[in-house]
């Protein structure tokens, strides 16, 4: 008996309720046509239907539980997938409550597909802390390499035009009267000179503000929108809350070179006739919002389009607010401006 029985547990499911059900029917065939037979002959229409009820009762409630013990199995890899759903990618299904061998291999091929997914993640994991890591070192060494040429701009060549300018206004003061058309040739080679140190003022200021180093993230804010938007007739309001103390260099940076993105994003592309720079610290965080009254544009499309300039733009303000572990959002519609807001920890 017990053989009969460890070799029904182990057929396939669908032999399991095949015989079951075959058992069900023959057995309530045969107690129907016993009953029948029995108390045909006393012709009680309603002791036959009484008993015709309960056959159909008793068939429906044994064909219940043995359907309910065979389908076990699957409610325990019903489950499994459930936790799986939620997130629970540990779990695995157990092979030890499964009698039926297509359930077996069914649970086998999960349990597989469970630890290729969860070796995938780890091997995904991995690279993206490598990556990370990768682009911090990146970042940093092109601030390094940004701060390295504007000294040497401002050292060498900023000092080089300074003492031209000197000499050729000397030159031209030293030139007798007579000789007038050269005077005026020197005078607009100085101003070329004078044009030209200005223009190199203002790369090493666009490489690395010395304000930034100097003075703080606020007077650099207020530096580049003053000389990148004032001048184009865009009214800036800077705002500072809870703005005490001086915040890391990394911090700094990454805040003026996000604001630096944004700004120049409005100057190029919003046509705008206010803006809005807001600096705050609160509760071990510092905030950043950028705000414009300009045309807006469509935050989805533009990062799918062949500008790619733009798109590199908010890729890398959106990679370094994830290496300082912080939050970037942006909001932007045609026609209704657009808003950038940043939440940087400082831990």
């Amino acid at each position: 008996m017990r053989r009969l029985k460890a070799r029904f547990l182990n057929l396939p499911i669908f032999y399991k309720i095949l015989i079951s059900n075959s058992l069900v029917v023959v057995s309530g065939a045969i107690g129907g046509t016993w009953l029948t037979r029995r108390f045909s002959e006393q012709s009680n229409f309603t002791l036959l239907t009484f008993l015709a009820f309960v056959g159909i009762a008793l068939s429906i409630l044994v064909n219940f539980f043995i359907l309910k013990s065979i389908l076990r199995p699957l409610v325990s890899l019903q489950e499994t997938v459930e936790r799986v759903y939620q997130g629970n990618a540990q779990v695995r299904a157990s092979l030890e409550s499964l009698s039926d061998p297509d359930l077996n291999h069914l649970a086998a091929a999960i349990n597989t597909m469970l630890d290729r997914l969860e070796a995938y993640t780890q091997t995904i994991e991995t690279h993206r802390q490598q990556l990370h890591s990768l682009s911090a070192r990146v970042i940093s060494v092109q601030e390094e390499e940004r701060r390295r040429i504007a000294r040497e701009l401002h050292d060498e060549t900023s000092q080089a035009l300074t003492t031209l300018i000197i000499n050729l206004d000397m030159a031209e003061q030293s030139l007798p009267d007579e000789l007038a058309q050269t005077r005026e040739a020197l005078r607009a080679t100085r101003r070329l000179a004078s044009q030209t140190l200005e223009e190199v003022r203002k790369l090493v200021y666009n490489l690395r503000p010395t304000a930034l180093d100097d003075l703080g993230l606020i007077p650099a804010l207020c530096w580049y929108a003053r000389n990148h938007l004032e001048r184009l007739g865009v009214q800036v309001r800077l705002e500072a809350q809870g703005c005490t103390e001086r915040l890391s260099p990394q911090v700094e940076t990454a805040i003026f070179r996000i604001a630096q993105e944004a700004m120049s994003n409005i100057a190029r592309h919003a046509q705008a006739r206010n803006a809005r720079v807001s600096l705050g610290m609160k509760d071990s965080q510092v905030s950043l919002l950028v705000e414009d009254d300009g045309r807006g544009f469509d935050v989805a499309r533009a990062l799918r389009s062949d500008e790619e300039e733009r798109r590199l733009g908010l890729f890398g303000i959106e990679e370094r607010v994830a290496l300082l572990g912080g939050r970037f959002t942006l909001e932007s519609q045609p026609g209704h401006g657009t808003r950038l807001s940043v939440q940087v920890p400082l831990e």
